[in-house]
């Protein structure tokens, strides 16, 4: 048993260099889960951000997804070493070490291996731990005093070595299987084998082309809106065809598209004949054909951890850009007395007393028209706004508001670049305030609404539609700006009137005890609207979610990362024998660097170029089909995908300069 441990040891110092990045990709997935299992035994946490129980049940989903794949990470970088080293083990059973002896030699490696990653994971992952506390605790303004939270979890640490031991037990029945069921010549001869090769042929090839495009035209078919197979087929039923077009294709293409492609590009010979891809051209071939499993479980891989990183800050950054529309002042309320204004702006006084609050109140009358075709903003809405009696809808009719106060509530919010572009309007025009952006071809500029203005007809055309509305959906819609004369006409009469208070200025912003002070003193109305406080419950609902799906999201990354970093290492490695020959041959060492690093961006591009697309078009169906559209299609919105994006290119490209400094190692070595 002590020459074993003793020999385990050994072993590992010698392929200190080689075990490097796993040691340090295994520290760094159990510094993950040492994390979020610490967080999720935080009830000093849980109790702050979860109310009904929504956090722990998340908790509990995530922590399965969570285990189940660092359980696939470590059983593939194990099988993974396993491989590398079959020669070497075939050659303790040639010198008479028994079955057993050689399991327990992995399993000691791999326990020596895990205690030092469990070790370093247990620190950093306390560290982030205390981290992630402090950011949410200063996010969403907690009371919660992090000395009294210890640096070290018991709970979190004894889960973690259980899971860790069970992880260990897992690697040695797969290690035991392998030996057993692999005859001593093919353990010697192992390290040769490769994947049953998948050959490329044309059919499969077109194929692969022609599921991949149309996996695509049918996700761009969403734009289409309700003419859309997404809306008269099923949008669920249509995502899951258009999921398993884009999946078998991506497997055709990879196995058979690719390969066939770069076989006919060899017949250009001028091409084909250069001093670096007659090396590097056949090489392709071979590797993806007989690796096609591992580049296409890389490449949906990659499309998973490109989407959900995607989808992630979207579905953050959208509800929070859209509050400029729910909520576009720092606080606005319905008036339903004179004495609520005095006490409203005593109150802000309290908080503000500099005078740098702008209040502008905003007499909204509700009138009829006799059109055929009107908006769909005319009968929308409902008649308490954010109350819990949603379902008794709103009187018909259009809000009115001067264009006067119109341009005056832009400014009081900060919007002067809106406000001077909008157009001065004569007594025959107006401005409809839509509630989300126009369908193709339903654009209601230049359409003429006729008003019931005291007992007169009163034709008014729409000079222009807007998205930027100065009072919230839940105090206005169907908003119609008319001009001042107009709107004195309007107020003449004895339409329905409802009056809004807008409060705005610097001086209040994030003032959580003011809103909770004006709720008080509206006696919680439901008509009571904040910017601020919008997106600071926003913050509440989604910090711990997305922190939670962040946790599933790095170890993605570092999955991917790692296993191109051992699937290119392993395969320079079967081929070191060809790098000394060609080095012989008077290939220079800039040379022979220039074509591992064209080889190694080859196999980081297929998986990050496929899950790129792959994302790109989840996202679209996602934000077109599964989010309101209230902000329209400009690309503002997905500065948080692009971003997203950039820095999963980051990572892969970190991991690409990694590889290709660990093979230029080996091959100086030579």
């Amino acid at each position: 048993m002590n020459a074993t441990i003793s020999m385990a040891v050994k072993n590992l110092k010698k392929s200190l260099s080689f075990y490097t990045l796993y040691l340090l990709s295994v520290s760094l997935v159990i510094t993950i889960y040492f994390a979020f299992t610490s967080f999720s035994l935080n009830q000093m946490m849980l109790e702050k951000i979860s109310s009904d129980g929504r956090v722990e049940s998340m908790c509990r989903m995530i922590s399965i997804f969570l285990m189940a794949f660092v359980v696939f990470f470590m059983s593939y970088s194990n099988r993974f070493f396993l491989k590398r080293r079959t020669k070497e083990l075939g050659i303790y059973a040639l010198l008479g070490y028994r079955q057993t002896t050689i399991l327990s030699l992995l399993t000691f490696e791999n326990v020596l291996i895990c205690c030092g990653a469990l070790c370093v994971g247990i620190v950093l992952g306390a560290v982030l731990h205390k981290g992630i506390v402090a950011g949410i605790t200063a996010l969403l303004a907690l009371s919660i005093d992090n000395a009294q939270i210890p640096f070290f979890q018991t709970g979190a640490i004894q889960k973690t070595i259980c899971f860790i031991l069970l992880v260990i037990v897992i690697l040695s029945i797969s290690n035991g299987r392998f030996l057993f069921q692999t005859s001593l010549i093919s353990l010697v001869r192992y390290e040769k084998k490769a994947e049953k090769s998948m050959k490329s042929h044309f059919l499969p090839s077109l194929l692969g082309l022609v599921m991949t495009l149309s996996g695509y035209v049918l996700a761009l078919d969403i734009f289409r809106g309700g003419k859309s197979i997404w809306f008269s087929f099923g949008f669920y039923q249509t995502g899951l065809l258009t999921a398993m077009l884009i999946l078998s294709g991506t497997i055709f293409f990879i196995s058979s598209f690719l390969p066939y492609v770069i076989k006919r590009s060899k017949k250009n010979k001028r091409a084909f004949y250069t001093q670096t891809r007659i090396i590097t051209t056949p090489d392709f071939v071979y590797r993806i054909r007989s690796n096609a499993r591992t580049f296409i479980m890389l490449t949906l891989l990659s499309a998973a951890t490109l989407t959900v990183a995607s989808v992630m800050a979207l579905t953050l950054y959208y509800p929070i850009a859209c509050v400029s529309r729910m909520a576009p002042s720092e606080l606005e309320f319905r008036i339903e007395n004179d004495q609520q204004i005095d006490a409203a702006k005593r109150l802000v006084n309290q908080y503000a007393p500099d005078g740098t609050v702008v209040f502008i109140r905003t007499d909204i009358y509700k009138i009829t028209s006799s059109s055929d075709n009107l908006p769909m903003e005319y009968n929308v809405g409902t008649a308490q706004g954010d109350s819990q009696n949603k379902k008794i809808l709103r009187d018909a009719g259009f809000e009115c508001i001067s264009y006067t106060q119109y341009c005056s509530l832009l400014r009081a919010q900060r919007k002067d670049h809106i406000a001077d572009r909008i157009p001065a309007l004569n007594d025959t025009e107006c401005i409809l305030v839509k509630y989300q952006p126009s369908s193709a071809g339903n654009d209601e500029s230049s359409s003429v609404y006729t008003l019931n203005i005291n007992h007169s007809s009163v034709p008014l055309t729409v000079r222009g539609t807007t998205l930027h509305n100065p009072i919230s959906f839940a105090n206005s819609v169907g908003t119609l700006i008319v001009s001042d004369s107009v709107y004195e006409k309007i107020q003449s009469g004895n339409a329905p009137r409802t009056s809004i208070l807008s409060i705005n200025g610097t001086a209040i912003k994030d003032n959580e005890n003011l809103y909770a002070n004006l709720s008080t003193l509206l006696k919680d109305s439901p008509y009571l609207q904040g910017h601020s406080h919008r997106i600071h419950v926003l913050f509440s609902l989604n910090s711990s979610t997305f922190l939670l799906i962040g946790f599933l999201v790095i170890l993605f990354f570092i999955a991917t990362g790692s296993i191109l970093y051992f699937n290119n290492v392993s395969a320079l490695m079967d081929t070191r024998a060809d790098y000394e020959i060609l080095h012989k041959m008077g290939y220079t060492d800039r040379i022979l660097k220039k074509i591992i690093q064209n080889q190694v961006f080859t196999f980081f591009c297929i998986p990050f170029g496929f899950g790129l697309i792959d994302c790109i078009f989840a996202t679209i169906v996602y934000k077109a089909g599964l989010m309101q559209n209230l902000l329209g299609n400009s690309l503002t919105q997905y500065v948080p995908t692009m971003t997203a994006i950039a820095l999963t290119a980051l990572i892969y490209l970190f991991y690409y300069w990694l590889t290709v400094h660990s093979c230029c190692k080996i091959v100086r070595e030579l």
